[in-house]
C-alpha cells in the first residue's frame, strides 16, 4: 500500500476518481466499492474516508468530472447560431452516451443511499448544462417569457435525453434502418423551428 504522504489530499482525490471512472467503465457501477478503488490506487479504503466521505462523496465527484467534459463540449459551441449550437450540443451529449456509455449512465443511475440530500455544489453543476440551453433557446426566441424559456429548455433536452438512453441501450433497432443522428437532427429542427415560430 501506498503510504500517506506519498500524495497530497488533491493529488489523491483525482487518482480515486480516475480509478473510479475506469472501474465502471470496466465493470459497471453495480460492482463498485471504497475497497475496489482504494486497492486499484494500492491505497487503505480507511485512506479515502479522509478524502470523500463516503462512496455516494466518491460517484458525484467522479460524475462531476463527465459533467465537465460534457459542458465544455457544451460551450465550445455557445457562439455559433443559436440552432446550429443547440444541434452540436445535442450531438456532443449523444457522443457521449454513445462513446462512454458506462460513464454517462453512471450520471443518471446513481442513487444516493438512504435518501441522503444530493449536495448543492453538484446540483449546480447539473443545473449548467440546462442554463446552456435556456441560453441559446433565449437568443433563439426572443420575447418569450423566462418560464417558457425554461419550460422547453427541459422539454427539449428530456427528449435529447430519451433518444441518447436508447442508442447508449442499443433499443433503436424499433426505428428500423434510421440511426440515432438522423433522429435527433429531426427532433431538434422540427422543435426549434416550432418554437421560434419559424415554421
Amino acid at each position: 500500500m501506498a503510504r500517506r504522504n506519498q500524495h497530497s489530499r488533491e493529488e489523491l482525490q483525482a487518482l480515486a476518481i480516475d480509478a473510479v471512472r475506469e472501474l465502471v467503465a470496466e465493470q459497471g457501477l453495480g460492482k463498485l466499492s471504497v475497497r475496489k478503488v482504494a486497492e486499484k490506487i494500492r491505497y487503505t479504503p480507511g485512506m479515502l474516508y479522509h478524502v470523500f466521505a463516503n462512496l455516494d462523496d466518491l460517484i458525484l465527484h467522479a460524475n462531476a468530472a463527465t459533467l465537465d467534459t460534457l459542458l465544455g463540449d457544451m460551450q465550445a459551441s455557445s457562439n455559433l447560431p443559436p440552432p446550429q449550437a443547440l444541434h452540436q450540443m445535442a450531438s456532443a451529449y449523444l457522443s457521449l452516451a454513445r462513446t462512454q456509455t458506462a460513464l454517462w449512465q453512471m450520471v443518471f443511475m446513481h442513487r444516493m443511499q438512504n435518501a441522503a440530500p444530493v449536495p448543492a455544489w453538484y446540483q449546480q453543476r447539473t443545473a449548467q448544462l440546462f442554463e446552456r440551453v435556456e441560453q441559446q433557446m433565449a437568443r433563439l426566441a426572443d420575447g418569450q417569457s423566462a418560464a417558457a424559456i425554461h419550460l422547453a429548455a427541459r422539454t427539449l433536452w428530456s427528449s435529447v435525453h430519451g433518444i441518447a438512453v436508447l442508442a447508449a441501450e442499443n433499443k433503436l433497432e424499433v426505428a428500423g434502418d434510421v440511426d440515432e443522428q438522423t433522429m435527433l437532427d429531426s427532433l431538434l429542427e422540427h422543435y426549434l423551428n416550432s418554437w421560434a415560430g419559424l415554421e
